[in-house]
């Protein structure tokens, strides 16, 4: 009996393991390539001085600042895909990664109708990592809108 007991548990943890090592699904991406990660590892622990790096930027009617859902959070939920209706609240929605040690307050956010800037807004960059932020305006008239991020008198793409 004892015999029948260690066989069912030595097999019952050689089924375990075989499911562990299974492989990844098909349609898993393989992580991003070593000189890439080594180029981002070097910016996050040396990089302070480089400045924030903007990864996106985009229009937004809504973004979720509940903090209820976690995959949503601080994320835009609803970009701008066309034309807007005058007096609607517009947000400029940013995604950086940022520098151990960051601390940033020269960062700004424009906003511009046609050739005039109507709206420029500060914003603080001092969380490592990816961070996400956005300002808000609202489309006081009707035409064509930009945001620009501006870092001192550089604007940034």
């Amino acid at each position: 009996m004892r015999t029948t007991f260690l066989l069912a548990v030595l097999f019952a943890s050689l089924a375990h393991a075989e499911d562990a090592a299974a492989p990844p699904p098909a349609d898993a991406k393989p992580p991003p390539p070593a000189d890439e990660i080594k180029h981002v590892l070097d910016y996050f622990y040396n990089g302070k001085d480089r400045g924030p790096a903007l990864v996106e930027i985009k229009a937004c009617l809504k973004v979720d600042s509940t903090g209820k859902d976690a995959n949503t959070k601080n994320e835009c939920v609803e970009p701008v895909t066309g034309p807007v209706k005058k007096d609607t609240t517009v947000h400029g929605w940013t995604m950086w990664y940022l520098p151990e040690g960051a601390n940033y307050d020269d960062v700004s956010l424009q906003f511009i109708f046609g050739n005039d800037v109507r709206s420029t807004i500060d914003v603080k960059l001092s969380t490592p990592g990816r961070t996400r932020t956005w300002r808000s305006t609202t489309a006081s008239k009707k035409g064509k809108w930009t945001i620009k991020v501006k870092r001192g008198d550089q604007e940034r793409a």
